[in-house]
């Protein structure tokens, strides 16, 4: 699969990678092992020994955590790929003893990995630290590995139209279908959607917190991709005619990376306005999985079997009004990818 190069992916959450230890992650169909030094940078290599190929992962931690030892045969390499150590004969090193090294920026609490071979532009992570930071019992996470193209999880968040059927008891009521989506592009790498309903009842989920449960309120759902595969979701309720200050709210990430065609690594993230506290989050935090686990996961999975290999445009989709700005998103990727390969 060709995928947008020069852009940042995430690789995960900063905290599965403590130190003295390694993550073994696949990405972009490149599987990759990452590390710490003992200065706390994050190193990303690929993950096969030049040698003999045997995965890196399995090896050790060698120097203070400075470089890794081949399980194989004993190379060590540091986190600019380069091969320090050769235990065998006159300890010369081959000049071919390289491991290709990535680019790694730890920011927001996620790891990034640049997928480009230029420079890598820290400009283009998004600040994210609305939601990253903040405080630990209105915060809800998550990974969610899905065998899925990584696209269909950007239509996913990008038309949401699909709440009032495949999630009615929890985050659906009907409105978000009758709502015509305003969709923009803020700049040559975003998309935005936004759903605004006025005066009828708020989902289940946010209705119990208003001021005024049960009665009529004013309601917003807004999703915007960043390229390659990042969507920021904030969907809220106020009572009618009460500004957004007064209502309550959630803002969402919803992060995919490619792992292999087919499957794709799914990490979210939310914070909310409302009912914080261990106790809160603790009851909240079992609907938000069992919505992605039991209801996304498996309709995505499914979408994915049926489609097989084929290409999404080939299947010719009937497209209707909410598909705007997951179509959009699509459509912009594609232009990106080329520009990329035609440059």
């Amino acid at each position: 699969m060709i995928y947008l190069r020069n852009t940042w992916y995430v690789a995960g959450f900063a905290d599965e990678l403590p130190a003295g230890r390694m993550l073994a992650r696949t990405l972009l169909d490149e599987p990759l092992v990452f590390f710490r030094r003992p200065d706390g940078h994050v190193c990303a290599l690929a993950d096969r020994c030049p040698h003999r190929f045997a995965p890196l992962s399995m090896g050790l931690l060698c120097d203070g955590g400075a470089s890794v030892q081949c399980a194989y045969h004993g190379l060590r390499f540091d986190g600019s790929g380069t091969c320090v150590h050769n235990p065998h004969g006159e300890g010369v090193i081959p000049k071919a003893a390289v491991v290709r090294a990535w680019s790694v920026v730890e920011r927001h609490g996620l790891l990034w990995l640049w997928a480009g071979d230029g420079a890598a532009e820290k400009a283009l992570i998004p600040d994210l630290s609305d939601v990253t930071t903040a405080p630990e019992h209105a915060t809800i996470r998550g990974y969610l590995p899905t065998a899925c193209d990584y696209r269909l999880l950007a239509d996913n968040i990008m038309d949401l139209t699909h709440v009032d059927y495949l999630h009615p008891t929890s985050l659906g009521n009907g409105s978000v279908s009758k709502a015509r989506a305003v969709v923009s592009e803020p700049d040559e790498r975003s998309v935005h959607v936004a759903w605004r309903v006025q005066g009828e009842l708020a989902p289940a989920s946010f209705d119990a917190h208003l001021p005024t449960p049960g009665q009529p309120a004013d309601q917003w759902t807004e999703a915007t991709w960043t390229a390659p595969c990042l969507m920021r979701l904030d969907v809220g309720a106020t009572p009618v005619g009460a500004p957004r200050e007064q209502g309550v709210r959630v803002a969402a990430l919803h992060i995919a990376t490619p792992e292999v065609t087919g499957r794709t690594h799914y990490w979210y993230w939310s914070a909310r306005n409302f009912a914080i506290g261990e106790e809160a989050n603790a009851h909240i935090k079992p609907m938000i999985e069992r919505v992605f686990t039991h209801e996304d996961k498996p309709m995505l999975e499914a979408q994915q079997r049926r489609m097989g290999a084929a290409d999404f445009w080939a299947l010719k989709p009937v497209l209707l009004r909410g598909d705007a700005g997951a179509v959009r998103v699509r459509r912009k990727l594609d232009a990106q990818i080329a520009f990329e390969a035609n440059r």
